[in-house]
């Protein structure tokens, strides 16, 4: 490659099957024993969605990637009882790597809960989908030196690498975090406004929760319990005019009203709200069998903001809570 193009030319080149392949290679088969001759083990990649490229820009690497990872496991026990199910990475990104996060999983079982079962499921909660982090954490370096050269780099590590800035604001991005599940980080303020241009459409997002209404209500409001799955601190109280902070305060408001276990309504907003704008956030709990449907309803949105505000939802809410396992 000439001086030139290696120096101010913008290259880029696709890297997603071989993403796939290398991800499949270092993951599926590992195995972590339960008891004394049980095991809990990644059988295969049954979805890998998104896509990965590494490009070139005046000299410097840079890596794009933003994938969503599923995989099957399965176990057997001492006792012989068998346990299926999957283990998703929700995101698997450059962003992640940039803000020094933690990758977040969610994990069910297929077969029925029993003791033994779910001990095998345990193990997969607590070992073996953690165990699979490291490899996300090595990606971009690997990803580098598999492809480097195609891009005119000889010598990978004296380049250096990045990932691309932009000046779109978008949904709160995970911030730091050594754990299970990301937090929004802080963002500039927008500048004030006279008056802000609201979406006429409810931002709606829900989900089944294995967990009793009253448990669910309290992980939500709580102060001490709040951080086991926002993974940040917290400042809450479940009582009408009572300001607010969540996710080491990048999303805050004041509580309107309470109505345990069944509905908690805020004034809400993210750091990507234009000044001094509120939404109104709506948590509407309802007990079934043997789950909880969680429904988040957000009105008075930013216009052009809806898929932003849905995304933090389920995102920060929603999968921060699925987390816990």
């Amino acid at each position: 490659m000439s001086t030139w193009n290696k120096h101010y030319h913008w290259k880029t080149k696709g890297c997603t099957p071989w993403a796939k392949n290398h991800i499949t290679e270092a993951t599926v088969g590992k195995t972590v024993t339960v008891g004394k001759s049980g095991h809990v083990k990644v059988d295969r990649l049954s979805s890998f969605e998104g896509d990965v490229e590494l490009g070139n820009r005046k000299g410097k690497l840079i890596t794009i990637y933003d994938c969503s990872i599923t995989y099957a496991w399965s176990g057997s026990s001492d006792d012989g009882t068998e346990a299926s199910g999957t283990i998703t990475f929700p995101e698997m990104s450059h962003e992640v790597e940039d803000e020094g996060d933690e990758y977040r999983f969610e994990t069910e079982m297929s077969t029925k809960s029993s003791a033994a079962a779910n001990e095998l499921y345990d193990a997969v909660r607590n070992q073996l989908a953690p165990s699979l982090r490291p490899t996300f954490h090595a990606f971009r370096q690997s990803l580098i030196d598999a492809h480097a050269k195609d891009l005119g780099h000889d010598s990978p590590s004296a380049s250096g690498a990045a990932t691309p800035t932009t000046t779109t604001t978008t949904a709160a991005p995970a911030a730091t975090s050594t754990t299970s599940a990301a937090t929004p980080a802080a963002a500039p303020a927008a500048a004030a406004k006279s008056s802000v241009s609201t979406s006429s459409s409810d931002v709606r997002v829900s989900s089944e929760l294995a967990v009793s209404i009253s448990d669910l209500w309290d992980l939500l409001t709580n102060a001490s319990r709040i951080p086991m799955w926002t993974r940040a601190p917290a400042q809450f109280e479940a009582k009408a005019d009572t300001e607010f902070a969540l996710f080491g305060g990048n999303i805050t408001g004041k509580v309107i009203s309470a109505d345990a276990p069944k509905q908690l309504i805020q004034k809400w907003r993210t750091p990507q709200f234009p000044q001094g704008h509120y939404g109104t956030l709506a948590l509407n709990l309802t007990e079934g069998g043997d789950s909880t449907k969680l429904e988040l309803v957000l009105s008075g949105a930013p216009s052009g903001e809806e898929e932003s505000v849905e995304k933090n939802l389920e995102t920060y809410y929603i999968r921060g809570l699925k987390s816990m396992g």
